[in-house]
């Protein structure tokens, strides 16, 4: 492992993002922040969790708005706001505030966009170092498989008859064991409130939850990152849609069978060893355009090509998301990859 000095010119990287998988993103541009100054970097951000044992991070520090005194250089990553000229497409210049919109970038170069870098194939890679696994933890195999059915944004959301259906194929047609992580599933009420219930499905071995309010506020309140860490490098893959464990299992040396969605998995895909085709598996279905992360789309709704388009339900105006496979798929890749 590198062992660079202390952070002697005094840098401070700020990480403004709350969410687990777009704060792993920014772990390529601090390393390269690091490398280039010859030193470690401070690093101010709301997920302290994912940096703690970084050998490119010297100090860690909670997020503030404020900019502490005593640094020479202080960056922000993953800023949606961009002020000043912004070359927009025809030409046009647009002398205000232009709101830069993640989907609409490559996750990790979105971070280095605010040092004013590039990061190239062979940087992409994420740093974490967990804690050592102890004999209290969860004891996981490669003959375990995790599912991740939390729901997230209706394009990248399951109807748990689906999940049940996975795990049903699974237990029916191999012996592995289903570890199922993440958030409780969520009900919307027609007042759009949220109400949390277990997911009530059948036949899981292992129930990793996390059911705790305020998980993105405060990393303390929810059991340690190291432990999912570790669930995720023991077992045999990983099964979600694109969501914050798809990125800590891109730390690891497991399977990664992601849910097509209307993502385009080379904007987010995790890289390991300077490539995103390594133990990662896309399996899509009948469409493949990609609406949420094509621009086109965010210019019919907003009239801009930055911003994020609107998806609560398909962009090409069909009554289900097309571009979602079915579990069977899900369960064929699996067979496919296991007996391989």
């Amino acid at each position: 492992m590198i062992n660079l000095p202390g952070n002697k010119h005094k840098v401070l990287i700020k990480v403004s993002c709350p969410a687990l998988g777009d704060t792993l993103c920014a772990t390529p541009t601090v390393r390269k922040a690091a490398l280039s100054y010859g030193h470690k970097v401070d690093v101010m951000c709301r997920r302290t969790d994912l940096f703690e044992r970084n050998p490119y991070v010297d100090k860690l520090l909670k997020f503030t708005e404020e900019d502490p005194e005593g640094y020479n250089d202080i960056f922000e990553t993953y800023n949606h706001w961009i002020k000043g000229n912004m070359n927009m497409n025809a030409g046009k210049i647009r002398d205000t505030e232009v709101q830069i919109k993640l989907s609409n970038f490559e996750a990790r170069q979105h971070h280095a966009l605010g040092l004013g870098i590039t990061l190239y194939p062979e940087e992409l890679h994420y740093d974490y170092v967990p804690e050592e696994q102890t004999e209290d933890s969860l004891k996981i195999d490669k003959d375990c498989i995790v599912i991740h059915p939390t729901e997230n944004w209706p394009n990248r959301t399951w109807p748990l008859e689906h999940w049940q259906r996975l795990v049903d194929l699974i237990k029916e047609h191999t012996n592995m064991k289903v570890v199922m992580i993440g958030k409780a599933h969520r009900e919307h009420t027609s007042e759009g409130e949220i109400t949390k219930g277990l997911v009530d499905i059948k036949g899981i071995d292992y129930n990793y939850g996390d059911d705790t309010p305020g998980r993105q506020e405060d990393a303390s309140v929810f059991r340690p990152i190291s432990e999912l860490y570790h669930v995720l490098n023991n077992a045999f893959g990983l099964v979600s849609f694109d969501a914050g464990p798809i990125h800590l299992a891109g730390c690891t040396d497991s399977h990664i069978f992601q849910i097509g969605a209307s993502i385009d998995p080379r904007k987010t895909a995790p890289y390991r060893h300077g490539t995103q085709d390594y133990k990662f598996h896309f399996v899509g279905s009948d469409c493949k355009k990609f609406c949420a992360t094509d621009p086109k789309y965010s210019v019919s709704n907003w009239g801009t090509m930055n911003a994020l388009p609107f998806y609560p339900s398909c962009l090409e105006g069909y009554s289900e998301f097309k571009c979602q496979p079915g579990p069977d798929q899900i369960f064929n890749k699996i067979m496919e990859v296991r007996n391989g």
